[in-house]
């Protein structure tokens, strides 16, 4: 058993609270200034983002009319779940241990999903059993320590066998690529179309800089943007405007200040030194 397992049921992040309370409409919608690191970011908050996304989308998805022809998919309900999107993802974050990673990674899987398998939306019907095996995936990519399926599995509310199907299903459809980069929609589609593995030699030759490194920040602040206003998302559990806080000045733009102000400074000191001349 697991460090994250050995705390059973009652395991519980220190950062997360139940601290929500219902809208009155009366009082004025408090703002909260996040931190920019989303790492630092409180689980609470975190969870509370995610699925004001995940609700935002749900309700564009469902409003897509749909013909009988559809296709179903693995991650389809029959009916949608009782327990709604913000407790489902609580309850998973609470006693599965998720970590800050995974949960943003849980928003990019949608995206990256998505643009492989194009019978794949995130739906009413769709969004527990995918969130579920999205957060399991990512605990097994991003972490150092993960649970068990079957722990995940009585967490998520599904038969282990069910959970093995949906994994495999999904870690199938985008080619195992798990890790958050840039350029893995466009790997995956590559590699559907020739058969064969991209290779590291050949990503990096046609990669950028930094490539993919900075995918999980630019989802956390694009979350912001989207959904941190409390109107912009059906999700009403927490009254607050999310903002992230003012980013500190780029250490790069300080050295370049500070020499000019010292040039500016040395050329000031020598021109009053030849201004002042010697008494006759």
């Amino acid at each position: 058993m697991s460090d994250k397992e050995s705390g059973g049921a009652s395991a519980k992040h220190p950062d997360l609270t139940e601290d929500t309370k219902p809208d009155t409409g009366e009082d004025p919608v408090p703002e909260v200034a996040l931190p920019n690191d989303f790492s630092q970011c409180p689980r609470t908050d975190l969870v509370i983002l995610i699925s004001r996304m995940l609700s935002f989308l749900i309700r564009i998805n469902d409003s897509i009319p749909k013909d009988n022809s559809s296709e179903l998919t693995r991650f389809h309900s029959r009916v949608p779940p009782q327990i709604s999107v913000y407790d489902y993802l609580m309850r998973l974050t609470r006693y599965s241990s998720l970590e800050p990673a995974v949960l943003i990674a849980s928003v990019y899987y949608i995206d990256l999903l998505s643009a492989m398998y194009t019978a794949f939306s995130l739906n009413s019907l769709t969004v527990h059993r995918f969130l579920l095996t999205a957060t399991t995936v990512g605990s097994k990519g991003l972490c150092d320590s993960f649970c068990t399926n079957s722990h995940y599995a009585k967490v998520g509310g599904v038969q282990c066998s069910e959970l093995h199907v949906l994994e495999s299903e999904f870690l199938k459809r985008v080619n195992y690529r798990i890790l958050p980069r840039d350029d893995n929609i466009l790997n995956c589609k590559a590699e559907r179309r020739e058969g064969l593995f991209v290779t590291a030699t050949y990503a990096k030759e046609n990669r950028g800089p930094n490539n993919g490194f900075n995918v999980l920040d630019t989802y956390y602040q694009k979350i912001i943007e989207i959904v941190g206003s409390y109107d912009s998302s059906p999700d009403k559990t927490k009254r607050a405007h999310y903002v992230m806080k003012t980013p500190p000045a780029p250490r790069e733009a300080e050295a370049p200040k500070k020499k000019r102000a010292h040039e500016e400074s040395e050329s000031a000191g020598s021109q009053a030194s030849s201004s002042c001349k010697k008494p006759a």
